[in-house]
């Protein structure tokens, strides 16, 4: 027995050990990489190609074998270099259109290369690039599984072709990667394909299944990097507006306002893992629009994106169970500083800005979201800390918003998450808060401390054949974070999602049969929410998803002491990719019985959706997104029975001259109609809102930008005699000036 035992011993030492790491080549003195997208400098023959890819959708786990892939990597003192070679049988299928930064989708060819510059699996910066060099990028956070396109990042993408395929070069500095200090030796990556054809193929450098509650986890190492640069530096980007305004009101005066306003950005790196952020005097305005919401039987609050540079440093970091930290509360900082660090154990940022208000603060309730108006001034700081230790995430987090009159809401708390496996996930998250700041319906006033809590435990599988997903809350009936994104408390909830996945039946990619189900209630026990969903995911070619879902026999409160709303509801929608010129098509219809929030009933009627992008020329993209909601009294009336139609649109159009110059057109509508007799307030029966912008960016870098364009709205109201303008054109630019 023994020597068997040693026989095999010896075989097995004998077998030779295949490594997976991907190994990067530094570069020697003297030596160059040209960015030109040939791939053919002597560095690029000497860098090691990986071309072990494996496909994950329709298939997972295994071996590509229609189409090829390299990537090689190599760096010197103050760049990392990826370069890809993706080959492609037929090129005159390549998806290849011009393209807004952040916009590179699954209708496109495209790399997509992660990198984890830690090493410890948590968070990774992903930089997405199509055939035309068009860059989509931001932060993946491994622990609630974010991909968040908010920040941009300053690298250089040059793609070509070849004779059976495309070439991408991309220059990472060193100075845009936030590692440890001293560096770790052996950081991660993982290298994504998207190749859109009859199906949505989707090739990876690590053999990922199709579904996964892990994703870093299974990241390829990265080797060979020596000596790394701490890279000090000290960035200004000083930055101008000025602006004209003109505002005409029904039976007043026109106003004008001129305005030049300068402002000042400044980040401070003092070693690799440190970067330190100011902002002064910021005007955030113009450029950006948010996409018009729903809001005329909105239960609670909306959310919007944040997309100020100032506050996008280490946005993974924030993230948690709870939306706790939402930036978007700051309205109008006059100033703003922050301190970041990332090391190989340890990720924080402390973040403090005045604020000058004028916006609205979350009022949470157990049935709906009040709002009072923030005319007051304040300091809001944020605080976020985490702590890994292998399959181990423990993170603590405090905010604070002090007004001037001393009154405060404050916010604190611990939350974990372990992955005990590539498949399971377990979360946790408690926060507790005290508030002294209450209003009393017309101002902000100091009031007696009230504390309350929240917390929450989840659980996430996802298998080969079952994906499970279950959550257990309680919020406290005082608990309120105006620093965060909580719209509502006083409650208890047990959520779950559960699905089967069928691969290949009927000639389909998937199908996959669901039940979700959820019973929340107040923490008196008065039903808020209570539902079974049964419904079936049905996948197909063209990156289609078919879904049909019952709500039978939901059950809704909207008002406390009263007894819940029953409704009944059937819902369809697709998302698809029809072709290169049609490139997605999502529409979404609800139909069946529809809470009357603001009445309290329930009625007939619908709600729908529909997003379509069409790409008309190379150049070109263009979008239309409508949502929609309607409801019709159940018993007879005189007169028109729809209690509320509602419906916003926008038609978004973008000119791409080149991939840094742009000219963006935006039509937004907002359209809102009521019986007003059916109501048991006071409402107008007619709401319209429309916005037209028109802007030229020129955007060679992330720092040194110009904008130049024009915005106009009109609203409204003729029951309140309400009927305004406003026209505004202005010029932005900013540029940077990096010193030490």
């Amino acid at each position: 027995m023994t020597r068997r035992f040693a026989v095999l011993a010896a075989t097995l030492l004998a077998i030779p050990i295949v490594s997976h790491a991907i190994e990067a080549y530094r570069l020697e003195a003297g030596e160059t990489i040209v960015m030109d997208g040939k791939i053919d400098d002597g560095p690029w023959a000497k860098a090691k190609a990986w071309d072990r890819f494996y496909e994950m959708y329709p298939l997972e786990k295994v071996e590509e074998k229609r189409v090829r892939t390299e990537a090689r990597f190599a760096y010197d003192r103050h760049n990392l270099y990826v370069a890809v070679r993706a080959f492609d049988p037929d090129m005159s299928q390549l998806r290849a259109p011009f393209a807004r930064r952040d916009n590179v989708l699954s209708d496109q060819d495209m790399i997509d290369v992660f990198i984890d510059p830690v090493g410890n699996r948590k968070f990774a910066h992903f930089i997405r690039v199509n055939p035309r060099g068009v860059i989509g990028d931001g932060l993946y956070n491994e622990d609630t599984a974010l991909e968040d396109f908010s920040p941009d990042f300053d690298v250089e993408v040059v793609t070509g072709r070849f004779d059976g395929g495309w070439t991408m070069e991309l220059r990472i500095p060193f100075s845009e990667l936030r590692y440890a200090d001293p560096p770790s030796k052996e950081w991660s990556v993982l290298v994504f394909r998207n190749w859109p054809r009859d199906q949505r193929y989707r090739i990876a450098s690590s053999p990922l299944p199709r579904d996964q509650t892990c994703f870093l986890c299974l990241n390829e190492p990265l080797t060979g990097l020596e000596d790394l640069p701490s890279h000090k530096y000290l960035l200004a980007v000083p930055q101008i507006t000025t602006r004209t305004v003109e505002n005409r009101d029904l039976g007043e005066a026109t106003r004008h306002k001129n305005e030049v306003v300068p402002s000042l950005d400044l980040k401070w790196r003092p070693r690799s893992d440190l970067v330190f952020d100011a902002t002064l005097n910021p005007d955030f305005s113009q450029v950006e629009l948010d996409t018009p919401q729903l809001a005329g039987n909105a239960q609670f609050a909306l959310f919007y994106p944040e997309k100020r540079p100032f506050f996008l440093e280490g946005t993974d970091i924030m993230s948690g169970p709870y939306q706790a930290i939402y930036t978007r509360s700051v309205t109008d900082p006059a100033w703003g500083a922050r301190g970041t660090q990332r090391t190989d154990r340890f990720d924080g940022t402390v973040l403090v800005t005045r604020d000058d208000g004028g916006g609205t603060v979350l009022l949470p309730t157990p049935f709906i979201t009040d709002f009072a108006t923030q005319n007051y001034k304040s300091y809001a700081s944020f605080a976020r800390g985490r702590w890994s230790l292998g399959p181990v995430t423990a993170g603590v987090l405090a905010t604070d918003r002090t007004l001037d009159n001393g009154a405060y809401n404050r916010v604190a708390g611990v939350d974990g998450a372990w992955f005990p496996s590539n498949e399971h996930r377990l979360r946790a998250q408690v926060l507790g808060s005290w508030t002294t700041a209450q209003y009393d319906g017309s101002d902000w006033v100091k009031d007696d401390l009230r504390q309350s809590h929240a917390a929450l435990a989840d659980w996430a599988y996802n298998g080969s054949e079952w994906i499970e997903y279950w959550r257990t809350e309680h919020v406290g009936r005082d608990f309120r974070d105006d620093n965060g994104f909580i719209v509502q408390n006083g409650y208890k909830t047990i959520y779950g999602e559960n699905s089967r996945k069928f691969v290949g039946l009927w000639g389909t990619n998937e199908v996959t049969p669901y039940l979700n189900v959820e019973y929340k209630t107040t923490l008196d026990g008065q039903i808020l929410n209570q539902m079974a969903r049964p419904g079936v995911r049905i996948g197909l070619p063209h990156a289609t998803t078919l879904t049909l879902e019952l709500r039978p026999n939901d059950k809704v409160s909207v008002r406390p002491n009263t007894t819940p709303l029953k409704r009944d509801q059937f819902d369809i929608n697709i998302d698809t990719n029809p072709s290169a010129w049609f490139s997605r098509l999502y529409a979404e219809w609800a139909y069946g019985d529809r809470v009357d929030v603001y009445n309290n009933r329930v009625g007939k009627g619908a709600a729908y959706s529909l997003i379509a992008n069409f790409r008309p020329h190379q150049r070109m993209e263009l979008e239309y997104t409508m949502n929609g909601d309607y409801i019709d009294v159940r018993e007879p009336v005189e007169g028109s029975p729809r209690v509320l139609n509602e419906r916003v649109q926008q038609v978004l159009m973008y000119w791409h001259f080149t991939a840094r110059d742009s000219v963006r057109a935006i039509w937004q509508s907002q359209m809102t109609r009521r019986a007003p007799s059916l109501w048991d307030q006071p409402v107008a029966a007619r709401e319209n809102v429309e916005t037209v912008s028109l802007v030229y960016g020129h955007r060679p870098t992330i720092h040194t930008t110009f904008y130049l364009g024009a915005n106009f709205s009109r609203t409204r109201v003729p029951d309140a005699s309400v009927k305004s303008y406003q026209a505004e054109i202005f010029a932005k630019g900013s540029i940077a000036f990096e010193f030490l």
